[in-house]
């Protein structure tokens, strides 16, 4: 899948469909998030500098009262910048700016006229469809699997086993919360 989407550069050469699929698929893999949460991204909510900081601040059925609302960091790939979140982010906000209507605040917008905000089942297509594209990918096609398999469940479940604490992990994560170790905290083999 990383292979796939990496032979999907230099960015200019794509169309508007496979920049939507292969950021939608990249913030996926990346912050191991549901697609509700990336359809909710508002271009309002972020702050572009030396890094990509990205804030949830629409209150989801997850958030608790005193609970830190979602921050997703992202900084440069510079050793593979055919990978990098930033880099794509960066294109696809200017790409789609004279694209959006006046009024539209969210990050994805359809690829198709007209250009209005899509819905996490309409990302959930894109996502799939980046997937069911890449024929040599052991994924199987649904959304979910992205979630499942990302390099983030990954290296942290193999920090975990190397002995760093769940803190130190939080710490070092896009987000600090206890979704690890619930539910992705597996033996590496």
């Amino acid at each position: 899948m990383i292979q796939y989407l990496a032979s999907l550069y230099p960015h200019e050469n794509l169309s508007f469909e496979l920049i939507s699929r292969k950021l939608a698929t990249l913030l996926a893999l990346t912050t191991a998030q549901k697609l509700q949460i990336l359809a909710i991204i508002q271009l309002s909510q972020i702050l572009i500098s030396v890094t990509l900081v990205i804030r949830i601040s629409t209150r989801l059925k997850t958030s608790g009262i005193r609970r830190s609302q979602l921050l997703l960091i992202f900084r440069q790939f510079r050793e593979n910048s055919e990978l990098c979140v930033f880099s794509l982010f960066k294109y696809y906000v200017n790409f789609t700016r004279d694209l959006r209507q006046v009024d539209c605040d969210t990050l994805f917008i359809s690829p198709r006229l007209p250009h209005k905000p899509v819905s996490s089942q309409t990302l959930g297509h894109l996502d799939q469809n980046c997937i069911s594209l890449n024929k040599d990918s052991y994924f199987n096609s649904s959304t979910h699997s992205t979630r499942q398999l990302t390099p983030l469940v990954a290296s942290t479940s193999l920090a975990a086993n190397k002995g760093i604490s769940l803190n130190g992990i939080c710490r070092n994560g896009s987000e600090i919360s206890t979704i690890f170790a619930r539910f992705y905290n597996r033996p590496v083999i």
